[in-house]
């Protein structure tokens, strides 16, 4: 039984599907994506699943296993360290100029709110797309065309990352709390405060993920 896409581009749509079910863990790390699996399981026409997986693979969400195979990408502690030695003096930095400079922190409050809104009953992949908005907001926050720019180039694998993260949060709420509590020290208005709030949240995230 195939399932129907309903967006603006049928390629789109699979583009769509395919990153929630792997940002969700309902297709695995290292778990294979052909053209004929997908195309038997959404009823779309093989060039279209092979134009969906090369957009995938642009997004670091798909990754190339030697050969023509692709699979979902496997992290490895290397990779998540890599990752995070990128981000992590961005958005420290992102996080002095907000204070410094006494930044407007409207988006990001209403990314938030939106997190914390979500219900109990929501899907892991909603709270990586509400997690990745709220982090995305601070960084643009601080009004750098070339940061905005730069910052979402890592945000594909970054969610790659929260996805394995999951266990850690087992309650529905747990991620929204600890984010209300790192936005407080950012609105503290100490720069120290507010930069050791940030690259303390980063870190556990590093610890959890590599233990």
């Amino acid at each position: 039984m195939s399932l129907t896409l309903q967006t603006t581009t049928t390629r789109d749509a699979l583009v769509a599907e395919v990153r929630k079910r792997i940002l969700s863990g309902e297709l695995k790390p290292g778990e294979p994506l052909t053209e004929a699996g997908l195309a038997g399981l959404f009823g779309v026409a093989r060039p279209t699943v092979r134009s969906a997986l090369q957009v995938l693979v642009g997004r670091n969400l798909v990754r190339s296993s030697g050969g023509r195979s692709l699979t979902v990408p496997v992290l490895t502690e290397q990779d998540v360290r890599d990752l995070f030695f990128v981000r992590t003096p961005l958005e420290i930095r992102a996080v002095r100029e907000i204070v410094e400079k006494d930044l407007p922190l409207e988006d990001a409050e209403q990314r938030l709110a939106a997190m914390e809104a979500l219900p109990d009953d929501a899907s892991w992949a909603d709270r990586v797309e509400a997690h990745t908005a709220f982090h995305t907001a601070l960084v643009d926050a601080v009004g750098s065309p070339r940061l905005t720019r730069l910052y979402p180039a890592i945000q594909e694998e970054m969610q790659l990352c929260l996805a394995q993260l999951h266990r850690w949060y087992p309650g529905p709420q747990d991620l929204a709390v600890s984010h209300r509590a790192l936005l407080d020290d950012i609105r503290s208005g100490d720069v120290d405060r507010a930069c050791t709030a940030m690259a303390e949240h980063l870190a556990l995230a590093v610890s959890q993920l590599t233990s």
